[in-house]
């Protein structure tokens, strides 16, 4: 029997809704959903493409155990749970809790209950050995939110549809569909902004995807952003084109900031990105003179990730574009998400320090460049098991051969995935997981970065395939095995009297709907008739629009003690210092950059059929730098760093700009005995790059301007 299911896509953030089409419990084809609130019939091509992963006939679909000789059997439920909790439990009592580390990976974001648990079974344990893809992907752009507004979460996203002039610096929402940003159909939202008389800026060492729908575009030296960002505000303060008013009334530390802005001059800025002097000059003014401007950024694995990400920010509030219409705005939901953040336990910073290296958490994750060293460095709290869930870290950090050579020597390595991978083929155990559409849904971990303020509900669109359990139920499992509560901080103490009250268990629905009804938007149980509950939203499956306030509530979003935003941090201040002293080196004279494709998704992707067919991993060499080299196109060639060295196939275009080379990330030469996979190897940019080279605030890998050389190979 052939039946329709309304659903929606867990790939980014914009969770745009989908149709999927079920014959005999197989989905057999998805379809842009019409109805949907905001995509309105709007998919992408892996969106489009994703029940192939659902439905792969290489997919881990029962729980499996490593034999004596490398190869894997299927063993129950039971005996997997039994057997890795009392491993867990043993090596907590021998070695203590931060002798287990726990990595999860992006696709934790997309399911309301999978961070939850995750980061509730950690705590339970007590471990502080926490990592995730933040450290490769973000986290300086939660850092810099909390250096300024008080709270990591707490990030302005542009007002896309209402701004005179969007300055887009190393970001390419045409093809990301926003980061940090839930943007819907955003091709003809970013045209939408010329097409009524504003202008988009686009600044980006290469001619992008949303470098072709702007106005302007700028090239600029890779890892040079914050140069360009901190010169612009320079100008302002000096010319006095900030908006004083507007600072008056909502920062602090304006004279701490002018002071720290001094040495950053449009002079030394122009030399150091390669953008002239009056160009920098003409872009700051137009910005400061713009009705309505927003500047946004995601320029966060350069060698100072969180010092550019600050000041993309702190340019839209020195010229009053905070909390203004068309400029940068707090997305409005159904609950407060600082606040709940902070009950959640991921509000923090500097909780605690890594043992390599000292370096800080953000948000409970620590950086995964240390990863390696945690495993094989002897001593107290040296990790001696480690469970990777929903992620590939070797294939997708920083250097992650090294931590391919240290999986080997854990006493205990768990996998929950999908499928075998280049990390999880050293495992112990895999526990196969749901795809997203064998599971119940809501968009919670984004819900304060929403254009467009909305709620959606999915239910299964089919039954678990073989004895895939959900990730929240195996951290349940596992917590169960190890006598431990898996939810003891993370949920608090209201929402477990609440809900006992209303005899109901403390499992994902219930929370979810104690969240909605006791919102602001929530119908308290009746009090509020036409309220928010889970009930009202499984009877709109596309979607309700929230009528929510998006400006005007800059107090109520502030989670700084003033209610102010704080213009300077003092622990900015060794990071400017060391901006100042760091020039570019000579030694390597190419700059090597990663970029995405709309056919692939990091590193988790590369086993879908039709998504293979069009995708491009070839180096991107502009044509000067080609000639120098005497490459052409298609030719074979060695890029090589300070780290390693890779054998890469030649494209030959102006798009990027003299002295810049640019590879995608995620991909891998591994197998991983999967004939789509292995069918496509190709170089992937992380292996030249340094697990070392961590930015000290976040955390950050250093990914973006990475100096490199090329050298053609001989033809044979």
């Amino acid at each position: 029997m052939t039946t329709n299911h309304v659903t929606f896509c867990r790939i980014c953030e914009p969770y745009c809704g989908l149709i999927a089409t079920v014959d005999d419990g197989v989905i057999t084809k998805l379809a842009p959903d019409p109805d949907h609130v905001l995509s309105r019939g709007f998919a992408c091509k892996k969106g489009l493409n994703a029940h192939h992963l659902t439905h792969d006939a290489k997919r881990i679909t029962r729980p499996m155990r490593r034999r004596t000789d490398g190869t894997f059997e299927a063993i129950s439920w039971q005996a997997a749970i039994d057997a890795i909790g009392a491993k867990l439990n043993a090596t907590r009592r021998a070695h203590g809790p931060h002798a287990i580390g726990l990595y999860v990976g992006n696709p934790a974001a997309f399911a309301y209950p999978h961070r939850l648990y995750a980061t509730g079974f950690a705590d339970a344990i007590g471990t502080r050995n926490v990592y995730g893809p933040g450290s490769t992907d973000n986290l300086s752009v939660f850092l810099a939110a909390h250096f300024l507004f008080g709270s990591p979460v707490m990030i302005p996203i542009p007002d896309v549809d209402r701004t005179d002039m969007m300055l887009c610096v190393g970001v390419n929402p045409a093809v990301s569909h926003g980061t940090i940003l839930n943007l819907h159909r955003p091709l003809s939202r970013l045209k939408a902004i010329t097409k009524r008389g504003g202008r988009l800026v686009v600044i980006d060492p290469r001619r992008s995807e949303t470098a072709a729908l702007a106005s302007t575009h700028h090239f600029i030296r890779p890892d040079t952003d914050a140069w360009l960002l901190l010169a612009m505000i320079k100008l302002l303060f000096d010319e006095r084109l900030v908006d004083t008013t507007f600072l008056a009334r909502h920062g602090s530390g304006v004279d701490a900031l002018r002071s720290a802005l001094e040495p950053f001059t449009v002079a030394e800025a122009a030399r150091r990105t390669q953008i002239d002097a009056d160009t920098i000059s003409a872009l700051a003014r137009d910005f400061a003179a713009a009705d309505s401007a927003v500047c946004y950024s995601r320029v966060a694995v350069g060698r100072f990730g969180t010092v550019a990400c600050w000041a993309a920010q702190l340019l839209n509030v020195v010229t009053g574009n905070l909390d203004r219409a068309g400029g940068a705005i707090f997305g409005d939901s159904y609950t407060d998400v600082g606040r709940l953040a902070k009950w959640g336990g991921l509000a923090s910073y500097d909780r605690h320090r890594s043992r390599i290296g000292s370096y800080p958490d953000v948000m409970g994750e620590l950086p995964s460049g240390i990863l390696a060293d945690e495993i094989t460095t002897p001593g107290r709290d040296q990790i001696r098991a480690l469970i990777v869930d929903a992620g590939n870290p070797v294939v997708s950090t920083a250097g992650g051969e090294a931590l391919a050579d240290a999986l080997p020597k854990l006493e205990l390595l768990v996998s929950i995935d999908l499928q075998l991978n280049a990390t999880n083929r050293h495992a112990d155990f895999i526990l196969p997981a749901t795809s997203m559409f064998e599971r119940a849904d809501f968009p919670l971990v984004h819900a304060s970065l929403l254009s467009e303020p909305y709620v959606q509900w999915t239910e299964p669109v089919i039954a678990p395939v073989g004895e895939a359990l959900e990730e929240w139920e195996i951290y349940q499992r596992l917590s169960d095995a190890m006598g431990l509560d898996v939810l003891a901080k993370r949920v608090i103490t209201w929402a477990r009297r609440g809900l006992k009250r209303l005899g109901k268990n403390v499992t994902p629905e219930p929370l979810l709907d104690l969240l909605l009804r006791a919102g602001p938007l929530g119908d308290r149980y009746g009090l509020k008739p036409g309220g928010l509950s889970l009930a009202k939203l499984k009877r709109h499956p596309h979607g309700i629009r929230l009528s929510a306030k998006r400006t005007g509530v800059l107090r109520k979003r502030l989670r700084t003690r003033d209610k102010r935003v704080r213009l300077f941090d003092p622990r900015l201040a060794p990071e400017l210092a060391r901006l100042q002293r760091v020039d570019e080196p000579d030694e390597l004279p190419l700059r090597l950059i990663g970029r995405r494709d709309v056919r692939s998704h990091n590193s988790w992707m590369h086993h879908v059929a039709p998504l293979m067919s069009k995708r491009c991993t070839r180096l991107r060499v502009h044509p000067d730098d080609a000639a120098t080299r005497g490459l052409v196109e298609d030719a074979s060639a060695r890029l090589s760093s300070a780290n390693g060295s890779l054998d890469v196939v030649v494209a030959i275009t102006d798009e990027v700009m003299p002295g810049v080379v640019s590879l995608p990330h995620g991909w891998s030469r591994r197998s991983t005995s999967h004939p789509t996979h292995d069918a496509n190897p190709a170089p992937n940019a992380n292996d030249l790059m340094d697990r070392h080279a961590i930015e000290p605030l976040a955390g950050m890998a250093f990914l973006n301007g990475v100096p490199v050389e090329l050298q053609a190979l001989p033809t044979t």
